[in-house]
């Protein structure tokens, strides 16, 4: 077999995922297939490119079809986020939804906080959507319950934002503490915290962040775009410009 006929018989054996199995579909002998076996490896020894261009053509797809996937997801998230059961602030009306996976004893997120409340209140036309996303452990899931719950008592956004100010991890003491000082009825928020209702969320915002391929604290859906990690209220800015102008 000449070796000019190497590349055809490389598409017919799935380009380069040749197998016994695969040769002898092509009615090869097995002296014709190792025939073949050997020139395609004296080829791609010689040719090591070819190896390396098909590798970088199939993460390219790989990537394409996941950029493309992620697309669909935010689109689908937003189209939730315009009338979700998830907590909001800010702008409930606003022309920008900034959907935030976070987590209350996640130091970044706590960082980011102050500068997305200043750019919120300057703005007036941003609606924040929050997911909670505790990722770090049971004392994280206790905040995040807590916050679900004080939503059905119409404090969310006070309680949010005191437990995000609090430089410190958040126990459970530190939560109803927090509840406390914002006014909550402790018993009712105890009771809420165990619902259904607040049980359905933060499955919910779980099964988001997968989709979407978040893994940590904090990522941002703003407009089109997924941000995952922090970023500070002037980069908050320019995507929230980027997503006013989108629409």
């Amino acid at each position: 077999m000449k070796k000019t006929n190497i590349i055809a018989t490389l598409g017919l054996a799935s380009a380069l995922g040749l197998s016994g199995g695969a040769m002898a579909g092509t009615a090869l002998s097995p002296e014709q297939q190792a025939e073949v076996k050997a020139l395609i490896g004296s080829y791609l020894r010689e040719n090591p490119e070819v190896v390396i261009e098909a590798i970088q053509a199939w993460r390219s797809k790989q990537e394409a079809a996941e950029a493309a996937m992620t697309r669909e997801t935010i689109a689908e998230l937003m189209q939730e986020a315009k009338d979700t059961p998830s907590p909001v602030w800010g702008n409930p009306q606003g022309d920008v939804t900034v959907v935030e996976f976070f987590d209350y004893n996640c130091p970044y997120c706590k960082s980011v906080f102050p500068g997305m409340q200043k750019l919120v209140r300057e703005d007036g036309n941003i609606k924040v959507v929050m997911k909670e996303l505790p990722v770090l452990g049971p004392n994280s899931e206790y905040a995040a319950r807590a916050a679900l719950a004080a939503q059905k008592q119409g404090k969310y956004e006070a309680f949010h934002a005191q437990m995000m100010n609090k430089d410190s991890r958040l126990s459970p003491e530190g939560v109803l503490e927090a509840a406390r000082k914002v006014g909550l009825d402790i018993d009712r928020l105890k009771k809420d915290m165990e619902s259904a209702e607040v049980a359905h969320e933060l499955e919910r915002s779980s099964v988001w962040a997968q989709r979407l391929g978040v893994s940590g604290t904090p990522a941002f859906v703003i407009g089109e775009e997924l941000i995952p990690g922090a970023i500070d209220g002037r980069q908050m800015k320019r995507y929230v410009e980027k997503a006013r102008k989108a629409e």
